[in-house]
């Protein structure tokens, strides 16, 4: 009986199972092992598994340069390596051979990338290189097929490194003791007002206006912090040189009355009561009102 001749689906059924199954009959029937059996298995081989794996880094890096061309970025490239026409063993030896060539491809994509980062941005360099990375490259190996899936960690260069570390360290200095001192500040602050409610409630005080609270601070300071005292101490000293001063000019206006009008002794005088008053915790003209809440209203 003539056969009929075999269709393009047919044909190219016939020929992968030749090549992976052994020969075929004359009517396209498997006839080695692999093939069907009349058992219904499939004469298909099953795919092999991808097998993936990466090799420890090397300690020297990549250098690339850097815009200006004066420094170069440090690159520290890490391989992974996957296969799935080889095993694990033999993917281990074959991604050894070629990451020496691969260092070489990672330098001449790399070179180009990080031409126009400025040396002290390694993390802009960085993202420039995997950039250029992204979709890795392939090599056919005589086992078969590897795949190369490069990464890359960038530090600058070593020389801009020792320039900059004591401005960095300076301001991390000036960081940690501004922080530290704010929180001097708030507990000073928090000391002081506590002593100031003590020395209130001793004295029997309603309220501590601003005239008896920079007379009582000083005080308080003392208790709450010794640099802060001796500063309140300073301040309170310098208030003093200011009141021995006004009273000396009421004391030369005084001795020279007649150089000096009337109303510029009172002036004088007045300033110097005013500061006398403030200093001593005193509110200004305090013993007229109370002269007057003494006598009473006028009938």
């Amino acid at each position: 009986m003539r056969r009929r001749p075999k269709g393009l689906f047919a044909t190219l059924r016939d020929w992968w199972r030749s090549k992976y199954a052994g020969t075929t009959d004359q009517d396209g029937e498997a006839a080695g092992p692999g093939g069907d059996g009349g058992d219904g298995s499939s004469a298909l081989p099953a795919a092999r598994k991808e097998v993936t794996l990466q090799l420890p880094p090397q300690d020297t890096a990549v250098e690339v340069a850097a815009r200006g061309d004066v420094f170069a970025f440090q690159v520290h490239p890490a391989f992974q390596w996957s296969s799935n026409a080889m095993t694990l063993d033999v993917l281990r030896e074959r991604a050894a051979v070629h990451e020496g060539t691969a260092r070489e491809e990672l330098l001449a994509r790399a070179w180009s990338a990080t031409r126009e980062c400025d040396p002290a941005d390694p993390v802009a360099a960085e993202r420039a290189i995997t950039a250029k990375l992204a979709d890795g490259w392939c090599y056919d190996d005589d086992k078969g097929r590897i795949r190369c899936s490069p990464s890359v960690r960038v530090r600058v260069d070593p020389a801009l490194r020792e320039h900059v570390l004591p401005y960095h360290l300076a301001e991390l200095t000036l960081r940690e003791e501004g922080r530290l001192g704010r929180l001097k500040a708030e507990q000073v602050e928090s000391l002081t007002e506590t002593w100031l409610r003590v020395i209130k409630d001793l004295e029997q005080l309603e309220q501590l206006d601003a005239t008896q609270r920079r007379l009582l601070v000083p005080f308080a300071a003392a208790l709450a912090d010794q640099d802060f005292r001796k500063v309140m101490e300073a301040l309170r000293n310098l208030r003093h040189s200011g009141t021995h001063a006004l009273a000396k000019v009421l004391e030369d206006a005084t001795h020279n009355h007649e150089r000096v009008g009337m109303f510029e002794y009172a002036n004088a005088y007045d300033k110097a009561l005013g500061a006398f008053c403030r200093e001593m915790g005193l509110s200004p003209f305090s013993w007229v009102d109370n002269a007057v809440a003494v006598e009473g209203p006028a009938s």
